[in-house]
């Protein structure tokens, strides 16, 4: 199927997420549509040139009764195909450059992506390595609270136990009062 400009004018992609720039593909297909645009009008100026040409040296046609003019050199007909053969291959070889800079254009875009996808991970990595290093801070001070709260709570207990046995040895001693 041939490509023609209305194609890829109205071509539309599908978006995702980290996908190519919208407007930068538009651009881009907008310059290809120019330059196909300019290579048809070429195209067409030439084949129109050619038809002229191969006119031209047909259109010597004796009339009667009028004095033949002294005949032309004649133009050879192969000379015709040559030109067109080589309009057809500056075609090509523009088809060809048009193409090279597009894959160019796409190898780099790719490698650009790739390339900013990478430094996005790294700066990912990056962060959540700071974000665990601030987070086993954070444990290791809980960790020493805890520490701190359970020595605390284990002399609190042994006062709390030590003043029981005190008021117990007080109220064993002084059977007095309970008399």
């Amino acid at each position: 199927m041939a490509i023609t400009v209305a194609m890829i004018e109205e071509k539309e992609f599908k978006t995702k997420v980290r996908g190519y720039d919208p407007v930068e593909v538009d651009e881009f297909l907008d310059e290809i549509c120019d330059e196909m645009v300019a290579m048809q009008d070429e195209i067409n100026s030439l084949n129109q040139r050619l038809a002229q040409a191969s006119r031209g040296a047909y259109s010597a046609v004796p009339v009667p009764g009028a004095v033949p003019a002294p005949a032309p050199t004649p133009i050879p007909a192969p000379v015709a195909a040559p030109v067109q053969n080589q309009t057809v291959q500056d075609t090509s070889e523009a088809a060809q450059k048009l193409l090279a800079r597009a894959q160019k254009m796409y190898d780099e875009t790719v490698a650009e992506a790739k390339a900013e996808a990478e430094e996005i991970l790294k700066n990912a990595h990056s962060r959540a390595d700071v974000g665990l290093d601030a987070l086993e801070e954070e444990k290791a001070e809980l960790e020493k609270e805890v520490e701190m709260l359970r020595a605390a709570a284990a002399d609190y207990r042994e006062r709390f136990l030590r003043l029981v046995e005190d008021q117990t040895h007080v109220l064993k001693s002084e059977t007095k009062l309970f008399e």
